[in-house]
């Protein structure tokens, strides 16, 4: 509620209506339970942690010691329930490098950076070149040379989205958009 508080000032018209259900769904599952009102709250709830997570893991992709526990202890969640929040995703440590990956896209199809891949690599926390350049071919399907180029000659090839929760340019507008 807190966080629902906070966000309210950027919380679009269009979008109170299913803020109140949202909200109305928690209160409703809270005053009288029932299966059906637990599960409806459950999924809210969820989504809520997930956005919580995802915040986390943003604010702390280029800290070199983060990683599942650090992000249990963060998030207040057991590892158990933090597990079973990403296993949709992959996981945790896969939702954490995917995020990280993500990030690295933004740096490479950038027209103004001339970072290196070493650099890139090192700045997100990657163990070398070589590992981050594997992850980022398996992840986006072609290599970071490849993508710069195409960034270069105004050809960026889409970013694939999935995984875990809102893709790293939704925000808590479009998150509600999901309900």
């Amino acid at each position: 509620m807190v966080a629902i508080e906070n966000r309210l000032p950027a919380v679009m018209k269009a979008d109170l209506s299913r803020l109140t259900d949202a909200v109305g769904a928690m209160v409703a599952a809270a005053a009288a339970l029932s299966a059906e009102r637990v599960a409806v709250a459950g999924r809210q709830i969820d989504l809520g942690r997930k956005e919580r997570m995802r915040q986390i893991v943003r604010k702390h992709l280029r800290t070199p010691t983060f990683g599942p526990i650090a992000l249990c202890r963060l998030v207040g969640m057991s590892q158990s329930s933090l597990y079973r929040l990403c296993e949709d995703g992959g996981g945790v440590a896969q939702h954490i490098q995917r995020q990280r990956l993500l990030a690295a896209h933004a740096v490479v199809t950038d027209p103004t950076t001339t970072k290196s891949v070493s650099a890139i690599a090192e700045d997100l926390c990657f163990a070398d070149a070589s590992s981050f350049s594997s992850a980022f071919k398996r992840e986006f399907g072609r290599s970071r040379g490849e993508v710069r180029s195409a960034a270069s000659a105004g050809l960026a090839p889409l970013v694939p989205t999935g995984g875990l929760g809102p893709s790293a340019g939704e925000d808590f507008g479009e998150l509600l958009r999901g309900f």
